[in-house]
């Protein structure tokens, strides 16, 4: 089934994207890592060529467009996500861009997403009345999916019935955090979804279908919720410190990557702002987490 977008869209052919590859390597990055782990940071690397006057041209946008290449990564293990890279389109044709970044293991788990677009930052003048003007429209987009460590994740997940559990009956899941901080995050961290809420279901297991905004919105609330209970788990632990070595993979470990990456490192400023401004504290979490926030 093919999308019909409200806006010209350029050729195919306007992106011509090499392979991805880890950096050292000249083989095409596998469908499958059964050797990662944790420990293992990957270092991603893929050439383009973009020919940034002909997309103009196709889209009906004057050479004073902007326009940005731009690779975002989702995590399904972790529930993480965000942005890796992005480099401007200068309104000529055959510009080459050289995408390389890392991604921390502690970030990731179950399926990487890798998503490469080609993205309206700014319309400038338009000669077109079907022309793209919002900026963040996609132009182009490109997708590769890579398993981590076969089909493990970071968060396990489980379908259950809260009607006979302690939890309340129609809540939609929880994320159940248990054991130490130094001990494994996979045996610690399980996500639980309520059966009995199907839409719910059906998009965390992948078996979604239908409108894909409203998928989109469940998991953007999911990530949302579940970014509070691992930052709220953070500032209630007493022993939690940040200075802290914790073993590579346990819950400790994630707890400090998720606030090196989402609030840099301000663990004191979370702990006051859990305690004296709570509202605050949930809508800075919302805010980080990107809830309902349409992607670029």
């Amino acid at each position: 089934m093919s999308v019909v977008h409200p806006y010209r869209r350029p050729s195919e052919d306007i992106v011509r994207a090499a392979p991805w590859t880890l950096a050292g390597e000249l083989t095409e990055l596998a469908d499958d890592l059964p050797d990662w782990d944790y420990d293992t940071v990957l270092p991603l690397r893929r050439t383009l060529v973009v020919d940034g006057a002909r997309a103009r041209n196709e889209c009906g946008l004057k050479d004073d467009a902007e326009l940005a290449v731009s690779v975002r990564w989702t995590a399904s293990g972790s529930l993480l996500r965000g942005r890796a890279w992005r480099a401007p389109v200068p309104p000529t044709d055959g510009v080459e861009l050289s995408v390389e970044f890392d991604l921390p293991g502690t970030d990731l788990g179950g399926t990487l997403g890798l998503d490469l677009s080609l993205v309206l930052i700014s319309p400038g003048g338009t000669i077109s009345k079907i022309a793209p003007r919002r900026p963040g429209s996609v132009l182009w987009a490109d997708r590769r999916d890579v398993r981590l460590r076969g089909d493990a994740t970071q968060f396990p997940i489980v379908v259950t019935d809260f009607g006979s559990s302690t939890y309340p009956a129609d809540a939609p899941w929880i994320l159940d955090i248990g054991g130490g901080l130094e001990d494994a995050a996979l045996g610690s961290l399980l996500l639980l979804v309520n059966e009995k809420r199907k839409n719910v279901v059906d998009v965390v297991t992948g078996r979604a279908a239908g409108d894909p905004a409203r998928s989109a919105a469940v998991l953007s609330m999911l990530r949302s919720d579940t970014l509070r209970s691992l930052v709220e788990k953070a500032v209630v632990e007493e022993d939690f410190d940040l200075s802290t070595e914790y073993p590579t993979g346990s819950t400790g470990a994630v707890l400090q990557a998720v606030l090196r990456q989402h609030f840099e490192n301000d663990l004191g400023t979370l702990r006051r702002e859990h305690t004296q401004d709570p509202a605050y504290f949930v809508a800075r979490i919302q805010a980080a987490a990107g809830l309902l926030k349409e992607e670029a």
